[in-house]
């Protein structure tokens, strides 16, 4: 199966996990496709430096401060998918992919962004195995976006014939697809098939003696100063310690503490044992009702519609904050009972 497997991203890492689980599940020996899109390369990140910074010695620093961190980042992610999931050998945009794909009786292309044509730069073949001969079936993949443009629809209209059998991750993009012509489902991320028990297996201890609000905002940050506005609100009502996590070095001034280059076990663990959850992100979103926690959501500045889908999906629209959370918002409570 391929997906968007790369990149420190802990949603991406867990849901390729999940997927690879789900099949193991149900008696198939998964392997994850290792294919490393140019977006995600070195040569890229020292391009984007160079881009940045013309001037070669402040280009140069600038490798000098960031490169260890991608590397360190690269490190901890791909090991511990490795840990908990099968892995091929990798596979470069510029290489032959039909040839280097991994052989199997079906070829399944599995959730997160893989058919979001502006967050893979263009249409990008492998995501789809083109020039791959077998059966093929899409699994809860996503597309993004509520709308497509006439070059994306004949690229879809061309490429999707091969497949089998169509499931995607939003109502929007079953809409788009249908409208296509095409017979697609609407199912939900496959972290969903992994309950609390289930993920317990994959999370580190509690690391946290305090009672704690966990703010996750890993990108497409509209305006982080209101949504920590809403946090300390949040904590100062709840006497609550705010705890958020970073790829960076950096540490983050407006929380009390920040883990910092941590493993996807490390998130999971900070999401089971949070009393609160603040986040912008859809997987942030997806583990918050999975492990039933009370949380409020952001959106993010782009590809925004899986998560209003999936709030819809369970029910949870009034969770979306636009401003700085009110008295009687603060009272509110999930009931999840219905939601699970």
């Amino acid at each position: 199966f391929i997906t968007i497997h790369i990149g420190p991203n802990f949603g991406s890492n867990l849901q390729t996990i999940a997927t690879s689980e789900i099949l193991r599940k149900l008696g198939y020996d998964p392997t994850c496709v290792n294919y490393i899109p140019p977006r995600v390369t070195l040569r890229r990140f020292l391009k984007r430096g160079f881009s940045i910074h013309p001037r070669l010695i402040v280009a140069i620093g600038w490798g000098l401060y960031y490169l260890p961190q991608f590397l360190l980042n690269r490190y901890i992610y791909n090991s511990y998918l490795r840990k908990h999931c099968r892995v091929s050998k990798p596979i470069y945009a510029r290489e032959n992919f039909s040839e280097r794909c991994p052989k199997a009786d079906c070829y399944v292309t599995g959730s997160d962004q893989s058919w979001n044509f502006k967050y893979n730069e263009g249409y990008d073949g492998h995501y789809f195995f083109e020039n791959v001969e077998g059966k093929k079936i899409a699994y809860s993949t996503s597309i993004g976006n509520t709308e497509l443009s006439e070059e994306e629809k004949e690229c879809f209209k061309k490429i999707l014939p091969a497949y089998s059998a169509i499931s995607v991750r939003e109502a929007s993009a079953q809409q788009l697809l249908n409208e296509l012509g095409f017979d697609a489902e609407h199912l939900i991320d496959p972290t969903f098939m992994l309950n609390k028990r289930d993920w317990g297996a994959y999370m580190s201890n509690r690391l946290e003696d305090d009672k704690y609000l966990l703010v996750y905002l890993p990108y497409n940050i509209v305006d982080k100063n209101l949504i920590y506005s809403s946090v300390r609100k949040i904590a100062e009502e709840r006497k609550l310690k705010v705890v958020t996590l970073t790829t960076s070095y950096k540490k983050e001034k407006l929380a009390d503490k920040t883990y910092r280059f941590a493993n996807p076990g490390i998130f999971l663990s900070l999401m089971n044992y949070a009393d609160y959850v603040v986040t912008n992100s859809f997987h942030g979103t997806a583990f918050s009702l999975n492990l039933n926690k009370q949380f409020w959501v952001y959106m993010p500045s782009g590809f925004s519609t899986r998560i209003s889908s999936l709030l819809e999906l369970c029910g949870q629209k009034r969770r979306l904050l636009t401003d700085i959370i009110e008295e009687k918002q603060m009272e509110e409570e999930i009931d999840y009972e219905k939601v699970n």
